[in-house]
């Protein structure tokens, strides 16, 4: 390994969570000072941040002449692969599921669902335009998230630790990365980390954890977007352009 692979392990697992929760605490406190976001300018700036660790990660992946099965980009063949297949649907599927059952519910449980969504709901979509971009930014998290979190620290750490080992830190520190959604939602994410290295343990590819991840946070981010449109815009929300929100009494 490299000086490179170990800098890039460390804002992976030290910088980005860090930085990612001062962040979104600095915009919470904005959003309570009045100021107006633009959640469009977020998903474009979050998905560049993204990318850009993306392509180190491949350059440095390349400089090295490294085989790219090891990062996960192989062909993902076998019993194992068809049934990641299977396990994939399923989980759309369920999702899919979900978003319907809510488009049937009582607006009432549609309001316990907005509260569950906590802080993190100034940053869910408002319109179609937001909406879209969101999709986009989901499309990042899957290709992106997975390539870094599964493929290059399980790697990295498989290097240093046992198997079992470098798994575990890789879904510990993917849900530390989205520690900024609230301690609540840490279980959650943990156990879907869990679920996205599995799938790749079982294929021995990254192509269906990523589609099961960007599917994930594209019908996620549509039910939300839906429960948003039902209990009404304001609630919770950071203001549009233009808009100011009173301070919080907090």
């Amino acid at each position: 390994m490299t000086l490179m692979d170990h800098l890039l392990t460390i804002v992976l697992v030290i910088v980005y969570p860090v930085v990612g929760y001062l962040s979104f605490k600095r915009l919470l406190r904005r959003i309570e000072a009045g100021e107006a976001v633009e959640r469009s300018k977020l998903y474009q700036q979050t998905a560049a941040g993204h990318w850009t660790l993306f392509f180190v990660a491949l350059a440095l992946w390349y400089s090295q002449g490294r085989a790219w099965v090891d990062i996960g980009f192989g062909p993902g063949t076998g019993t194992g692969f068809l049934v990641g297949v299977l396990l994939t649907l399923a989980a759309i599927v369920f999702l899919v599921m979900q978003i319907r059952q809510v488009a049937a519910s009582e607006i009432d449980e549609v309001r316990l669902i907005r509260n569950r969504l906590g802080k993190v709901d100034v940053i869910l979509p408002r319109n179609g335009n937001e909406l879209g971009r969101f999709y986009g930014l989901a499309l990042t998290a899957g290709i992106v998230e997975e390539t870094l979190w599964r493929g290059f620290i399980i790697w990295y750490f498989g290097q240093l630790l046992p198997l079992w080992v470098a798994v575990s830190i890789s879904i510990i520190g993917f849900g530390l990365a989205h520690a900024y959604q609230g301690i609540d939602n840490l279980p959650k994410i943990t156990l879907i980390s869990a679920l996205f290295a599995g799938l790749y343990l079982l294929t021995g590819s990254l192509w269906l954890p990523m589609a099961l991840h960007a599917a994930v946070d594209i019908l996620q981010g549509r039910l939300a977007y839906d429960v948003i449109r039902r209990t009404g815009i304001a609630a919770h929300s950071a203001p549009e352009k233009g808009e100011a929100i009173a301070p919080s009494a907090s």
